[in-house]
């Protein structure tokens, strides 16, 4: 039998392993070094017994997700849970708590980073920057069209005449500000 294969089954880590085989513990099949280590190992020395309920390893969570949600639906669920208590006095759980708060922030940044990346999301100083060039540069092209609109206009007594004129430089001003260049940062 493998090292590491015993170490899974007596459920240790495969150093320990090797440090029992080395004070005789038999390796040819689980139940034999089974009933070694009960014949040779004082359980009081053990991290099991310990007296501060320190075992030494990581417990295994009850909650786990389904496999088979979607992602909608874990969100709903994450969405729809109550609110994490940050005032309990027990430790575990105000740990517990304040590690889901921060992944759950963590997790937030990644969204808005990847929607800034796909460009969804962009900065609201840049969007105000564009507004205002945008719409300074629309308020000069309606200045300087009814300047350029009164040489046209004068002597013309046919409303329609005086319409179409306007209507083509109009035109040719919203034409002009559609094709303006991006503006950089």
């Amino acid at each position: 039998m493998r090292t590491s294969e015993l170490a899974a089954g007596l459920g240790i880590s495969v150093q320990m392993c090797n440090r029992l085989k080395k004070r005789g513990m038999p390796c040819d099949s689980l139940q034999s070094a089974i009933e070694w280590r009960k014949r040779n190992l004082d359980i009081t020395q053990t991290k099991s017994w310990r007296i501060d309920g320190n075992q030494g390893m990581k417990t295994v969570s009850v909650e786990t997700t389904k496999e088979t949600c979607t992602l909608k639906e874990l969100q709903a669920v994450v969405n729809n849970s109550k609110q994490l208590d940050l005032k309990t006095t027990d430790a575990d759980e105000l740990y517990r708590n304040a590690r889901a708060l921060k992944e759950k922030a963590l997790a937030l940044q990644a969204v808005a980073g990847h929607k800034q990346f796909i460009g969804s999301l962009v900065e609201k100083s840049v969007v105000e920057k564009i507004i205002f060039e945008r719409g300074r540069q629309f308020r000069d092209g309606v200045i300087a069209c009814s300047r350029r609109i009164a040489p046209d206009v004068i002597g013309k007594e046919s409303i329609t005449e005086i319409e179409s004129i306007i209507q083509k430089e109009l035109r040719v001003m919203l034409e002009q500000f559609a094709r303006l260049p991006a503006i950089q940062d």
